[in-house]
């Protein structure tokens, strides 16, 4: 007994296209339906290729052996396996029919650009693929593609549809001439700014939505509104058509209440007048206050200006002094720098570290403990191009009686070494510590901290654009000074 499957390329119900039942011989023992891409066992029996492959995997990833679906016998898939082309020219030569209801073309399943069942493709939305009849063949179902409509129609009846019966066709409103689907349009009446309305007032005019509020405000004659003489204290409210008639026949009363008025506003006159004469009077005595204020203002302030000059002066003596008193300054000498640079590119852990020198405090010869570092062939980001320069802490005889952190400017300056003073373009970076790892200034614990500098102090090419090495030797002057407030 044949297995029977599902196969995506044998969709159910296509066998209905042929003009005639299609013969037992021609049908897959598996799947039942015509063959495609017919072959034959050595025991006669004819399968679908795809679906005697799909057998065949199936039972091997089982792991079972491979046997004839019909009679059982076992198989060898690259020996017993061919291409039935006998078989497949007869199912090639069946007629076929259109499957559009009412169509009554007929055709050699041959002629099919690619076979029946591609005709299964076309009927489910591959119109790349169509073929010469069904591009052209009137009773074929389209989908009209209006708005919100879907409705499959035969396309000898889709134009007739999409202009005269369906509903998502476009119409224009004949009052605003905007687009809307005609299923939508009574919904847009609705609310067409444009769509006539009837004054509310029954004035007998019709106008535009949008408009009706400006026709009862401006227009309308028989809207309510207030006498002309409201402000002057005419309370009555009239249709705006019988304004004029009220206007004359209320000329009377109308004079009397502008006469009132006018006398109201007489005296309301001589009362700004004697307050605005008051008022001047102040103001004239204010500003000869405020000139005598601005001129003993001024005096103030050019009193405090050369105050702050003096004060200016004064600090700037005093920090000059303090400086000079707190400064430390460290001259290294380097000889041979350009071998030490030769052996630091070839030792990468090449560093110089300078004598250690104490900083002065104030008047006292003590101070902090100091060492600078070199890196002749830089580290960090400096590595391989820059030299590298580094200050560090070392324990020193003094500590226990210093404050703590070391909070100073270090300032590294490499000396230009050109013989007039003026010509000298030396090379300066300043590191204040105050703003540094608290950890590299603290008081030491081990022997020595961790240093910090820069990088990137300068680079190897920037070395030989002056005289920063003559003779083979390299000044490096470290000054330490108060930190910046």
């Amino acid at each position: 007994m044949a297995e029977s499957t599902t196969d995506e390329h044998h969709p159910e119900g296509y066998d209905e296209d042929f003009v005639e039942a299609v013969d037992e011989d021609l049908q897959c023992l598996i799947c039942h339906l015509p063959l495609k891409e017919p072959i034959q066992t050595r025991c006669g029996h004819r399968f679908c290729k795809d679906c005697l492959e799909e057998y065949i995997r199936r039972h091997g990833s089982e792991g079972q052996s491979i046997i004839c679906p019909a009679d059982r016998q076992s198989l060898d898939q690259n020996r017993d396996v061919f291409p039935d082309k006998a078989t497949e020219r007869k199912i090639l030569s069946l007629v076929i029919k259109c499957p559009s209801e009412g169509c009554g073309w007929t055709g050699e399943l041959r002629n099919k650009e690619q076979s029946l069942w591609y005709m299964w493709l076309i009927r489910h939305g591959e119109p790349r693929s169509i073929q010469v009849h069904l591009k052209s063949c009137s009773f074929v179902l389209l989908v009209c593609n209006n708005f919100s409509c879907g409705a499959k129609v035969q396309r000898k009846h889709l134009e007739q549809h999409q202009l005269s019966e369906c509903p998502g066709r476009i119409l224009f409103c004949e009052y605003c001439s905007e687009p809307h689907p005609e299923c939508q349009m009574q919904d847009h009446i609705k609310k067409c700014n444009r769509f006539p309305i009837t004054c509310p007032n029954s004035c007998g005019r019709s106008v535009p939505r949008e408009t009706v509020s400006t026709h009862n405000e401006s227009e309308c004659p028989l809207t309510v509104i207030s006498c002309p003489y409201l402000r002057m204290g005419c309370e009555t409210k009239v249709q705006r058509r019988a304004v004029e008639s009220h206007l004359d026949s209320a000329v009377r009363g109308h004079l009397d209440l502008v006469n009132a008025r006018l006398q109201e506003t007489e005296v309301d006159l001589n009362i700004t007048k004697v307050r605005l004469e008051t008022a001047e009077i102040k103001l004239i005595k204010t500003e000869d206050a405020q000139r005598n204020t601005e001129t003993e203002l001024n005096k103030t302030k050019n009193e405090l200006d050369r105050a702050l000059g003096l004060l200016h002066l004064t600090n700037k003596k005093l920090k000059k002094i303090a400086e000079k008193v707190d400064t430390t300054t460290f001259v290294w000498k380097i000889r041979g720098f350009s071998e030490i640079l030769r052996r630091a590119k070839i030792c990468e852990k090449e560093t110089l570290h300078s004598d250690p020198f104490h900083t002065k405090t104030g008047t006292e010869s003590y101070g902090y403990k100091l060492k600078v570092i070199i890196n002749p062939n830089g580290f960090s980001s400096g590595k391989d191009t820059h030299l590298s320069v580094c200050i560090r802490v070392i324990k020193g005889e003094y500590d226990a009686i210093l404050p703590w952190p070391f909070n100073k400017m270090v300032k590294f300056t490499l000396i230009d070494q050109q013989e007039d003073p003026e010509q000298r373009l030396n090379v300066s970076k300043s590191l204040d510590t105050q703003f540094c790892n608290v950890g590299s200034f603290s008081r030491p614990l081990a022997e020595e901290n961790k240093g910090r500098g820069f990088p990137r102090f300068i680079s190897h090419e920037e070395l030989k654009t002056r005289r920063y090495i003559v003779d083979n030797t390299l000044f490096l002057q470290v000054a330490i000074s108060p930190p910046s407030l």
